[in-house]
Formats: C-alpha cells, sequence, structure tokens
C-alpha cells in the first residue's frame, strides 16, 4: 500500500547550487533536490535539526528564509516562512522553470540583462546627506539592487556610486533602485527653472 501525499503542494525536481545560512551563524555550499511553494529538499553537510532558523540564498532563483523541518542522511528539508506575495512569485518562477517549452519569452520581463556583482560594495548617498554602505546583488543598464543594513523609502532620490536613481522596491536583504537617464535629468532641471 502507497503512502498517501501529505505536502500541500507538489515539488519540483531543481538542480541548482545554494548558500545556506542556518542561525543566522554559520554559512554552508548546498545543493537543491527538489521545491516547492512551501518547502524545499537540499543537499548539505551541516549539523543542523528540526527548528532550526535558515536563509538559503538558491542561484539563478530566489533568496527564501524558513525552518528546518526534518533531517535525512545527506540533508534537510526546509519549509518556507513567505509572505502570501512572495509564495505567489515563487510559484510563478517554478511553473515557468517547470514548463519550459510553454513559457518561452514569459520569464525575467526586465528591459536589460542583469549582471551579478556578488562581491561589489558601493556608497548610496542619501538626500540628507548621509552615506550608507551597500553590497552589490545584480545591475543592469536599467537598475542595480542592493544588500544593504537599512532601506530608504520608496521614492527617494540615491546617488548609487556615481548613478543617480529612484528606490523603486524593497527586498528582502536590502532594496532596487532604477536609474534615472539623462532625458529625466534634463526635464527636471527644466522643471526647476
Amino acid at each position: 500500500m502507497l503512502k498517501k501525499e501529505l505536502r500541500r503542494y507538489r515539488r519540483i525536481a531543481l538542480d541548482l547550487t545554494a548558500r545556506v545560512t542556518i542561525n543566522a551563524i554559520d554559512e554552508y555550499d548546498a545543493r537543491l533536490i527538489n521545491i516547492s511553494p512551501g518547502d524545499m529538499a537540499i543537499k548539505i553537510d551541516a549539523p543542523a535539526i528540526p527548528g532550526d532558523a535558515v536563509v538559503v540564498a538558491i542561484d539563478g532563483l530566489d533568496i527564501l528564509e524558513g525552518r528546518v523541518a526534518r533531517t535525512f542522511p545527506d540533508g534537510i528539508a526546509v519549509s518556507f516562512m513567505l509572505s502570501r506575495k512572495r509564495r505567489l512569485l515563487l510559484t510563478e518562477q517554478l511553473m515557468l522553470r517547470s514548463n519550459r517549452q510553454f513559457s518561452e519569452g514569459l520569464g525575467d520581463r526586465r528591459n536589460a540583462l542583469r549582471h551579478n556583482e556578488h562581491d561589489k560594495r558601493m556608497v548610496c548617498r542619501l538626500p540628507d546627506g548621509t552615506s550608507l554602505f551597500v553590497k552589490i546583488i545584480d545591475q543592469s543598464v536599467d537598475g542595480i539592487a542592493v544588500d544593504a543594513p537599512r532601506k530608504p523609502p520608496v521614492g527617494t532620490s540615491i546617488h548609487v556610486g556615481r548613478a543617480r536613481g529612484v528606490v523603486t522596491r524593497h527586498t528582502p536583504r536590502g532594496f532596487v533602485v532604477v536609474r534615472e537617464t539623462e532625458a529625466e535629468n534634463e526635464d527636471q532641471k527644466l522643471r526647476v527653472v
């Protein structure tokens, strides 16, 4: 007799590398085995126990927070702690990955290609004259995503390095800035005069 499937979401097999932080202390290399919008299984050589808090940064997918649900000989199962909106976004990403034949052109709808800049650090200058040191997650000709200790309000004009832009949204690790174009800068100068 087969055991009834009790999971709320169906898992899909994905073979991706990841970095796992356990209890905000130790960081380990890991490999994704399978994932769903509610949980995942990863191969990891780490001393984890059920209930440990984990943050999993999956290459090319997302950064997910959760708790260790159970352990098995060469890994752990993680149950996610996601808002409804983040769970819907993850569901969409997983649907696109598992149905590649139907998803051509539906993936990343950004105007420009993003480039990972994991170890690059920059200084942000805020309108009040203070500075904020940030770590670049990725950037394109249109925008930049940063890992930051604090998040300026959405709509704040900010300088990231030499680029000027506007904070458009917050992420779990920081915020995203959309760069202002030369035309927008000239338009603002005309309005001031």
